[in-house]
């Protein structure tokens, strides 16, 4: 089965990603299914090297610049803020990223949207700043990696595992469970934190 048809998409909608657990690939597979062009976007941030699993990268800090993309024949482009020195692309401004929406709308266009960042860990617990979710998203993709399960709970398989222990009632070192990690995806501090009413919700159990 195809990703666009488990996750329900006929195409033109704002689909956020969170969690951990390989939301940036998932994303790009996505965005390859869905019907040309489809703009991607950040509201956290992105490692630089990932702007190469785009067809265009445009680093866009107004409206107008927007509206210049040529989007004729290009399969995704990527849209974010600046390169900071550590070779991090920066979110887009919150104001312009509606105005992208906005845009999609008008022509149909699909946007996917990375809103909180993992470290690349299979599992992840939020902190007390994100995820930064639209209001204005349609659905929200929540992510976890099953290769979590089993290790013990630390920095090499949790993103912040000091809150992903609070939420989970494990100790630091701990073995994470099924049932552990059910306790943080369905807590409102944990995975279901920051979704817009209006979203509809997903799981998404990866690796």
């Amino acid at each position: 089965m195809k990703l666009k048809h488990a996750l329900g998409l006929e195409g033109g909608e704002a689909v956020a990603f969170v969690g951990a657990g390989g939301k940036t690939n998932t994303m790009f597979e996505l965005a390859a299914e869905l019907a040309p062009p489809v703009l991607l976007s950040t509201t956290t941030h992105l490692g630089a090297w990932q702007a190469n699993l785009a067809d265009q990268h445009h680093v866009i800090k107004s409206v107008e610049e927007l509206i210049k993309i040529n989007l004729n024949n290009v399969k995704t482009a990527l849209l974010t803020g600046s390169i900071s020195p550590d070779q991090r692309l920066s979110s887009v401004d919150p104001a312009i990223l509606e105005a992208v929406h906005k845009h999609c709308q008008t022509h149909g266009f699909s946007l996917l949207i990375e809103a909180d960042g993992a470290r690349q860990r299979p599992l992840k617990a939020p902190a007390a700043y994100e995820p930064v979710i639209p209001a204005w998203v349609d659905q929200v993709v929540v992510m976890a990696g099953l290769g979590g399960l089993g290790k013990p709970l630390d920095m090499e398989s949790v993103h912040r595992p000091e809150i992903f222990a609070q939420l989970a009632g494990l100790e630091l070192g701990e073995e994470i469970r099924a049932a552990h990690l059910a306790q943080v995806l369905g807590s409102p501090f944990g995975g279901l934190k920051g979704i817009p009413d209006g979203a509809s919700r997903i799981l998404f159990l990866n690796q």
